[in-house]
C-alpha cells in the first residue's frame, strides 16, 4: 500500500509541475518595447524604444489615483516604427493628492502578432501628508502588465 500511495503522489506531483510549466509557457507575451520615464512636478518625459519593427501602434496615457492627464491621452494612433527607433513623449498632468500614477500603454502589431505593454510611473505630489504607517512597511501601488492595480508589499524582517 505504501508503494502505491508514493507512486500516486509522485505522478500527481509531476502532473502539477507539468501544468504549472505549461501555464507559464502560455502566458501572453508583452510587446517588445522598453518604456522609461522621468517624472517631474507636472510633466513626464517618456522614452519608448522599439526592440522590433511595429505597425498599427497606439500609445495611450492614463492618470491613476487622482492624476489627470492634460492634453491628448492618445498621442500615437496607427503609427509605424522601425526596430531600434526611440520615440520621446512629453506628458503634462495634474498630480493627485499624495501619491498617484501615470500609466502608459503601447500596443501594436509586432512580428505579425498583436501585443501590448503597460508601464506605470509613480508621481509624488509635494503637498502630500505623511502616512501614519512606517514607510518601510507601507505597500507600493502599481499596475501590472494587464492594467490591473496591484499592491507590492515589502518583505518582513525579524
Amino acid at each position: 500500500m505504501q508503494v502505491k500511495i508514493s507512486t500516486l503522489a509522485a505522478a500527481l506531483a509531476v502532473g502539477l509541475i507539468t501544468s504549472f510549466t505549461a501555464a507559464a509557457v502560455q502566458a501572453k507575451p508583452q510587446a517588445p518595447v522598453e518604456i522609461v520615464g522621468t517624472v517631474q512636478a507636472q510633466q513626464a518625459t517618456l522614452k519608448i524604444a522599439f526592440e522590433s519593427a511595429a505597425q498599427q501602434v497606439n500609445v495611450r496615457v492614463y492618470g491613476v489615483d487622482g492624476l489627470t492627464v492634460i492634453g491628448t491621452k492618445s498621442p500615437v494612433i496607427g503609427g509605424t516604427f522601425a526596430a531600434g527607433q526611440v520615440m520621446t513623449l512629453l506628458v503634462n498632468y495634474k498630480p493627485g493628492a499624495g501619491t498617484s500614477n501615470l500609466a502608459v500603454q503601447v500596443d501594436g502589431q509586432f512580428d505579425g502578432k498583436r501585443r501590448t505593454t503597460i508601464s506605470s510611473f509613480t508621481v509624488q505630489n509635494g503637498q502630500a501628508t505623511r502616512s501614519s504607517a512606517d514607510s518601510s512597511t507601507a505597500p507600493t501601488i502599481s499596475v501590472d502588465g494587464r492594467g490591473r492595480r496591484i499592491a507590492i508589499l515589502p518583505a518582513q524582517t525579524k
